[in-house]
């Protein structure tokens, strides 16, 4: 299920669920404002717990009322970080799911993604409030798609790796750390016939090889009908012990597949970050250093 495009008017929702607010997200809520959108906080938006942005049934509960209020028709969460999976299996999704709005975040709303991919809810893979402003493309990319755009044609950064092809299919995945950590657990990510989308962050070269690897031996790269392989940003091997490099690490994992393969998108957590529609059909295609997105 996609939720119908936004109009100037709606109501969107800002929520906190993962780590707490560490600089003013009012330029993110401004932007949202100037494209027409009611912005309303979540009552316990910052309200500090430890690490995260309020007590996990505070954080629970201002994400229950967003998804559960009629006159919400978008949720952009206000970060990411950690703590949303906290929270995730204590959530009543009845009433989204008989009436499902937009969701916005990256990173550690992977979790929360893979949720919506469980119910077959359409989400935005894309800024947050605490991102937006960062790039003027990535802050336009998501406002068309949020009001009803459906063709996207994104320049891929310069990368060996990729191959040309088409394919028609849904995209999941996200943050690479978020779907290893969703195996055994109620939104395991499932990607039989989908388009895989990785991006990860300040991770060791070692850590990423290991948790492809996991998806490798559970099964999850058998299938796919497509990658698309976003930011990989400050992964780091301090003692060099690989000759090769995260690029060519993860291309190593999807060799054996005849795919269309998209190396380079400008996803994840660099200052550009376009949008991805996540859990819905979409044709696409590779070619000449160009990723061309039309969901249906």
């Amino acid at each position: 299920m996609k939720p119908a495009p936004l109009k100037p008017g709606d109501k969107i929702a800002i929520v906190a669920t993962a780590k707490r607010l560490e600089r003013p997200i009012e330029p993110g809520l401004g932007i949202l404002a100037s494209w027409g959108l009611d912005v309303c906080k979540g009552q316990f938006l910052n309200d500090p717990d430890e690490y995260f942005a309020a007590s996990d049934a505070n954080r629970l509960a201002d994400l229950q009322w967003a998804m559960d209020n009629p006159d919400v028709k978008a949720i952009c969460f206000a970060r990411g970080g950690y703590g949303t999976t906290r929270i995730l299996d204590q959530a009543d999704y009845s009433s989204f799911s008989q009436n499902p709005k937009w969701t916005i975040g990256f990173s550690d709303l992977t979790g929360f993604q893979l949720q919506m991919a469980s119910l077959g809810i359409a989400a935005v893979h894309g800024p947050m409030a605490y991102t937006l402003g960062q790039d003027d493309a990535s802050d336009v990319a998501l406002k068309n798609l949020l009001f009803g755009e459906q063709q996207f044609a994104i320049e891929l950064n310069p990368m060996r790796h990729s191959a040309e092809g088409k394919c028609m299919a849904a995209i999941t995945g996200g943050n690479l750390s978020l779907i290893y950590e969703s195996i055994g657990a109620a939104n395991e990510m499932v990607c039989d016939g989908k388009i895989l989308f990785l991006e990860e962050v300040g991770e060791s070269l070692y850590a990423v090889d290991r948790m492809l690897n996991k998806l490798k031996r559970t099964g999850k790269l058998d299938r796919l009908a497509g990658l698309i392989v976003g930011d990989f940003s400050h992964i780091n091997d301090p003692a060099g012990y690989f000759s090769r490099d995260c690029y060519a690490l993860i291309a190593s994992y999807f060799y054996n597949l005849n795919i269309p393969k998209a190396f380079g998108f400008p996803g994840g957590h660099e200052n550009r970050n376009i949008s991805l529609l996540m859990n819905a059909p979409v044709q696409m295609t590779v070619e000449s250093g160009i990723l061309y997105l039309d969901y249906k």
